[in-house]
């Protein structure tokens, strides 16, 4: 009640590793596009300029350091993995654009990094912008889109969940994206915006509740660490909530383009069947409008956990001709 009675939170498990915090060269570049923006990206796996590139789209809230978790991995299997901070994230320029300016922001960057063919996956709230980029990228340029627990359209929630399939005329789903944009995303981001590296850490534990997520935040391994996920979160707000608050707003509104004209022999849907965060029943439902066989249901895998042991085959499908 008074702020005088207020206490601290409590500590992490174990304070953030200095050295996991400082970003290297390759993870603080730039690119300028034609209108003035910046366009922040990070570059891992590997180096080679002959291997092929995977565009990788961060979740909501996220930015470019997520690619960090896949660094090793793409390395083992000669994968250039290219991590760009979207609109207002990271060190991208915050600009009223829509889901369906994002494809041309990508090709932009592939032609300034000298990338003729290329994928894209995106993760989670990443996952509609992956979509927009197989409905508007020519085929020619893009290789396959991956969609990894993927955030689906507003329809979807319409369709799949019961009581919200009145529609009174539009006015329920003018309702729910409102609430979504000014109710319920100000409440998810609002624990990952403190500039504490130690209470961020904290934030992320508590987030953890299965066994196997508690057991990936105890990982030693350099690329799943913890840490890493603290640093992406602290890249994320370094310039405010501005861009997690447009990528919320650009997920609750029309995507501007229909799942049905999307050529999809090249998409993949990856899917835990115990996703609380992005049901597993949306995935299904754009599966359907794909065509169908696009989905690859992951059994026992949360939101968080989907990765685990899947990784390299997620990666090596979407390079594949």
């Amino acid at each position: 009640m008074f702020g005088f009675f207020e206490t601290a939170p409590p500590p992490p498990s174990s304070p953030p590793d200095p050295s996991r915090l400082e970003l290297a060269p390759s993870e603080t570049q730039t690119f300028t596009l034609p209108d003035g923006r910046n366009l922040g990206f990070a570059a891992y796996g590997s180096t080679s300029t002959s291997d092929p590139v995977i565009f990788l789209f961060h979740g909501l809230p996220g930015s470019r350091v997520c690619g960090r978790s896949w660094n090793t991995i793409c390395q083992e299997i000669n994968v250039r993995l290219i991590a760009i901070d979207r609109p207002g994230n990271g060190l991208s320029t915050l600009a009223n654009r829509a889901l369906v300016d994002w494809p041309d922001d990508v090709i932009k960057l592939a032609d300034h990094l000298r990338v003729e063919r290329f994928s894209v996956l995106g993760a989670s709230g990443g996952g509609p912008f992956a979509l927009a980029c197989a409905r508007f990228i020519p085929q020619e340029r893009l290789r396959s889109s991956t969609v990894v627990c993927g955030i689906g359209p507003m329809d979807a929630v319409f369709d799949t969940v019961p009581y919200l399939s009145w529609r009174l005329g539009g006015l329920v789903p003018w309702l729910v994206g409102l609430l979504a944009r000014y109710v319920i995303l100000p409440r998810i981001i609002a624990p990952y915006r403190t500039r504490d590296a130690s209470r961020l850490k904290r934030v992320i534990e508590d987030q953890c509740t299965t066994p196997e997520e508690k057991a990936l935040i105890n990982s030693t391994d350099p690329d799943n660490n913890i840490d890493n996920a603290v640093v992406q979160f602290l890249e994320a707000f370094r310039n405010g909530i501005g861009g997690a608050m447009l990528d919320g707003r650009i997920l609750t509104s029309g995507w501007g383009f229909d799942l049905g004209n999307i050529d999809s022999e090249r998409v993949f849907l990856v899917h835990g069947d115990q996703d609380a965060v992005a049901p597993i029943a949306v995935a299904r439902w754009m599966d359907e409008r794909l065509g169908g066989g696009r989905l690859t249901v992951l059994e026992g895998k949360t939101h968080f956990t989907i990765w685990k042991d899947h990784s390299k085959e997620i990666f090596q499908r979407a390079v594949r001709d």
